[in-house]
Protein backbone atom coordinates (compact mmCIF):
# COMPACT_ATOMS: atom_id res chain seq x y z
CA UNK A 1 0.00 0.00 0.00
CA UNK A 2 2.96 2.45 0.63
CA UNK A 3 4.85 1.62 -2.06
CA UNK A 4 1.17 1.97 -4.22
CA UNK A 5 0.73 5.58 -2.41
CA UNK A 6 4.81 6.45 -3.29
CA UNK A 7 4.73 5.43 -6.57
CA UNK A 8 1.43 7.57 -6.89
CA UNK A 9 2.81 11.19 -5.44
CA UNK A 10 5.87 10.50 -7.58
CA UNK A 11 3.77 10.11 -11.32
CA UNK A 12 1.19 13.01 -9.42
CA UNK A 13 4.61 15.23 -8.87
CA UNK A 14 6.13 14.06 -12.40
CA UNK A 15 3.02 15.01 -13.71
CA UNK A 16 2.17 18.24 -12.72
CA UNK A 17 5.87 19.54 -13.46
CA UNK A 18 5.30 18.57 -17.02
CA UNK A 19 2.28 20.62 -16.85
CA UNK A 20 3.49 23.55 -15.17
CA UNK A 21 6.79 23.70 -17.48
CA UNK A 22 4.00 23.71 -20.83
CA UNK A 23 1.45 25.71 -19.64
CA UNK A 24 3.60 28.21 -17.62
CA UNK A 25 6.57 28.50 -20.17
CA UNK A 26 6.69 32.47 -21.20
CA UNK A 27 5.67 33.53 -17.23
CA UNK A 28 7.71 31.39 -15.63
CA UNK A 29 11.25 32.63 -14.66
CA UNK A 30 14.47 30.77 -15.91
CA UNK A 31 15.02 29.77 -12.49
CA UNK A 32 11.54 28.29 -12.42
CA UNK A 33 11.51 26.56 -15.48
CA UNK A 34 15.15 24.81 -15.31
CA UNK A 35 13.99 23.92 -11.46
CA UNK A 36 11.23 21.82 -13.06
CA UNK A 37 13.30 20.13 -15.85
CA UNK A 38 15.91 19.75 -13.45
CA UNK A 39 13.64 17.74 -10.99
CA UNK A 40 11.62 16.17 -13.86
CA UNK A 41 15.13 14.64 -15.82
CA UNK A 42 16.33 13.61 -12.00
CA UNK A 43 13.39 11.92 -10.96
CA UNK A 44 13.72 9.65 -14.14
CA UNK A 45 17.74 9.42 -13.80
CA UNK A 46 17.67 8.10 -9.85
CA UNK A 47 14.08 5.64 -11.00
CA UNK A 48 16.40 3.89 -13.00
CA UNK A 49 18.92 2.72 -9.55
CA UNK A 50 17.70 0.76 -6.68
CA UNK A 51 14.54 -2.20 -6.40
CA UNK A 52 11.64 -1.97 -4.47
CA UNK A 53 11.08 0.98 -1.96
CA UNK A 54 14.60 1.97 -2.77
CA UNK A 55 14.01 2.59 -6.33
CA UNK A 56 10.95 5.24 -4.63
CA UNK A 57 14.12 6.81 -2.71
CA UNK A 58 16.28 7.02 -5.08
CA UNK A 59 13.66 8.80 -7.81
CA UNK A 60 12.55 11.50 -4.71
CA UNK A 61 16.52 11.97 -4.30
CA UNK A 62 17.05 12.29 -8.23
CA UNK A 63 13.87 14.64 -8.41
CA UNK A 64 15.48 17.01 -5.74
CA UNK A 65 18.94 17.25 -6.35
CA UNK A 66 17.68 17.51 -10.32
CA UNK A 67 15.32 20.16 -9.34
CA UNK A 68 18.72 21.77 -7.12
CA UNK A 69 20.75 21.87 -9.88
CA UNK A 70 18.91 23.36 -12.61
CA UNK A 71 17.44 25.94 -10.26
CA UNK A 72 20.89 27.20 -9.49
CA UNK A 73 21.61 27.20 -13.49
CA UNK A 74 18.36 28.73 -14.42
CA UNK A 75 19.30 31.15 -11.22
CA UNK A 76 22.46 32.27 -12.48
CA UNK A 77 21.64 32.50 -16.47
CA UNK A 78 20.44 35.95 -17.18
CA UNK A 79 19.28 37.40 -20.74
CA UNK A 80 22.62 37.41 -21.93
CA UNK A 81 23.25 34.26 -21.20
CA UNK A 82 20.42 32.97 -22.89
CA UNK A 83 20.78 35.24 -26.04
CA UNK A 84 24.04 33.10 -25.80
CA UNK A 85 22.71 29.82 -25.77
CA UNK A 86 20.20 30.81 -28.36
CA UNK A 87 22.83 32.21 -30.81
CA UNK A 88 24.80 28.64 -30.12
CA UNK A 89 21.58 26.90 -30.81
CA UNK A 90 21.11 28.68 -33.63
CA UNK A 91 24.93 28.68 -35.46
CA UNK A 92 26.79 26.47 -33.72
CA UNK A 93 28.14 23.23 -35.37
CA UNK A 94 27.83 19.75 -33.81
CA UNK A 95 29.86 19.68 -30.92
CA UNK A 96 31.73 23.34 -31.45
CA UNK A 97 31.98 24.51 -28.13
CA UNK A 98 30.77 28.15 -27.46
CA UNK A 99 32.05 29.85 -24.20
CA UNK A 100 31.84 33.26 -22.56
CA UNK A 101 31.93 34.95 -19.14
CA UNK A 102 28.95 37.12 -17.36
CA UNK A 103 30.53 39.31 -15.70
CA UNK A 104 27.36 40.55 -13.97
CA UNK A 105 26.67 37.27 -12.36
CA UNK A 106 30.53 36.38 -11.77
CA UNK A 107 29.75 33.13 -14.10
CA UNK A 108 31.65 31.52 -16.86
CA UNK A 109 30.23 28.45 -19.37
CA UNK A 110 30.68 26.37 -22.26
CA UNK A 111 28.07 25.57 -24.56
CA UNK A 112 28.19 22.78 -26.50
CA UNK A 113 25.64 21.89 -28.93
CA UNK A 114 25.29 17.81 -29.86
CA UNK A 115 23.35 17.03 -32.86
CA UNK A 116 20.30 18.98 -34.02
CA UNK A 117 17.13 17.03 -35.52
CA UNK A 118 13.28 17.41 -35.74
CA UNK A 119 11.59 17.14 -33.03
CA UNK A 120 7.84 16.49 -31.59
CA UNK A 121 6.35 18.89 -28.64
CA UNK A 122 3.02 18.87 -27.79
CA UNK A 123 2.23 16.99 -31.01
CA UNK A 124 4.10 19.91 -33.17
CA UNK A 125 6.77 19.06 -35.57
CA UNK A 126 10.07 21.40 -34.82
CA UNK A 127 13.66 21.82 -34.80
CA UNK A 128 15.60 20.34 -31.92
CA UNK A 129 19.08 20.09 -30.60
CA UNK A 130 20.67 18.18 -27.66
CA UNK A 131 23.85 19.97 -25.15
CA UNK A 132 25.75 20.10 -22.69
CA UNK A 133 26.61 23.11 -20.68
CA UNK A 134 28.54 23.64 -18.01
CA UNK A 135 28.70 26.56 -15.52
CA UNK A 136 31.05 28.03 -12.88
CA UNK A 137 30.81 30.33 -10.56
CA UNK A 138 33.92 32.55 -11.06
CA UNK A 139 33.93 33.43 -7.27
CA UNK A 140 33.60 29.69 -5.75
CA UNK A 141 35.12 27.86 -8.99
CA UNK A 142 32.20 25.35 -8.00
CA UNK A 143 31.29 24.13 -11.63
CA UNK A 144 28.01 22.37 -12.74
CA UNK A 145 27.41 20.51 -15.73
CA UNK A 146 23.82 19.73 -17.56
CA UNK A 147 23.07 17.62 -20.25
CA UNK A 148 19.52 18.79 -22.04
CA UNK A 149 17.69 19.59 -25.01
CA UNK A 150 15.95 22.40 -26.29
CA UNK A 151 13.49 22.81 -29.02
CA UNK A 152 11.53 25.50 -30.78
CA UNK A 153 8.28 26.99 -29.97
CA UNK A 154 5.51 28.54 -31.85
CA UNK A 155 7.58 32.00 -31.34
CA UNK A 156 10.41 30.33 -32.61
CA UNK A 157 12.15 30.47 -29.53
CA UNK A 158 14.39 28.09 -27.60
CA UNK A 159 13.52 26.50 -24.76
CA UNK A 160 14.13 23.43 -22.14
CA UNK A 161 12.15 20.34 -22.98
CA UNK A 162 12.47 16.46 -21.33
Amino acid sequence: MTSLLSKSLIIITCSSSLLLAGCGGGNMSNEQMNTIVGSVVGGVAGHQFGKGDGRTIMTILGVAIGGYIGGQMGKNMNAYDQRKVSGALDNAPNYKKVSWDNNETNSSYDFTPINRYEGNVNGNRTQCRDYIISARDKRTGRPMEVQGRACRNSQGQWVPVK
